[in-house]
């Protein structure tokens, strides 16, 4: 998959980063949401992990940004301040996971290789 990863805590970020591309995936990485909006109108990406803090905003606000230049792409949220009503908030933009801070790669694995599977199986339906 095309994954765009959007967090402005470098470690977190890099560790997603090199995760990410070492699970077989192409990534991008950007620390503002302003410059995902420019990085997701000049490519197609089919997953965007978001940071819902992010120095320019609230990372969830550019959901309907991403949304006009791909309708379909799947976005996961990425908190660590995680609240029933951050999560009621960030749910109604239509995102594809909510996840809770300090990440857990072994679940994070696990979803990214649903998507890509599930992702692979609408191809090989076309």
């Amino acid at each position: 998959m095309n994954i765009l990863v959007v967090e402005d805590d470098i470690s977190v970020g890099k560790l997603i980063f090199q995760c990410a591309k070492q699970w077989g995936h192409h990534v991008e990485s950007t620390g503002t949401g302003e410059e995902a909006v420019k990085k997701v109108s000049q490519d197609p990406f089919d997953l965007i992990l978001l940071d819902v803090m992010l120095p320019d905003g609230f990372g969830y606000e550019k959901i309907p940004a991403f949304k006009t230049y791909h309708p379909d792409v799947n976005i996961i949220v990425m908190t660590g301040y995680s609240t029933p009503e951050m999560e009621r908030t960030v749910r109604e933009f239509g995102i594809t996971y909510y996840m809770a801070k300090p990440i857990n790669i072994n679940e994070l694995k696990n979803i990214l290789d649903h998507l890509s599977n599930k992702r692979k199986g609408e191809a090989s339906d076309e």
